[in-house]
């Protein structure tokens, strides 16, 4: 996969219509959406700052953080498998890399296997992400709102419960 280089007005250009589409959605839509997307509360707060960031080219104000939040979005929208595949595989990496780590005496040495098995680890989890992106493509949007919908069951439930047993 190659790159072809952009000359400065097809760069000027693309940045252009890149404001255009950041000036087109609000701060406040883009907030909603990292709320509904399940995020923690202090990861959507950290993302909806980023929405803030702005850089001045060739004499205009551009909104670089928007634009840099909005792609990706874009990218997490476009490959769920992928990200998922990648998050899965970063936290299963860690935890290989942690335990392999803490063997007394060989852990220490061990230490540089360990970390090149967790990064082994992360790029298979991606790797496989990326292959179910491609092969059940718009199925990762109902596996979000299926899973979203579980879990808001699951949370109703114990919070009844909860509400139940602290008031009984």
């Amino acid at each position: 996969m190659t790159a072809k280089a952009l000359s400065t007005a097809q760069a000027n250009i693309k940045i252009a219509l890149w404001q255009v589409e950041a000036d087109s959605i609000t701060s406040d839509e883009l907030y909603v959406w990292l709320v509904d997307s399940g995020l923690p509360y202090e990861v959507t707060i950290r993302l909806h700052e980023i929405v803030t960031y702005t850089k001045k080219i060739a004499g205009k104000v551009f909104a670089i953080g928007k634009i840099v939040l909005i792609k990706i979005i874009e990218f997490v929208k476009a490959h769920p498998f992928l990200v998922t595949g990648l998050s899965i595989g970063a936290v299963v990496g860690a935890a290989v890399a942690a335990l392999i780590t803490s063997i007394p005496i060989l852990g220490q040495l061990l230490a540089p296997v360990a970390a090149g098995l967790g990064i082994a680890i992360t790029i298979t989890g991606a790797v496989i992400g990326h292959r179910m992106d491609k092969r059940f493509s718009g199925v990762g949007d109902d596996i979000y709102e299926i899973a979203r919908e579980f879990f808001k069951l699951f949370v109703d439930i114990i919070n009844v419960f909860l509400g139940k047993v602290i008031t009984a």
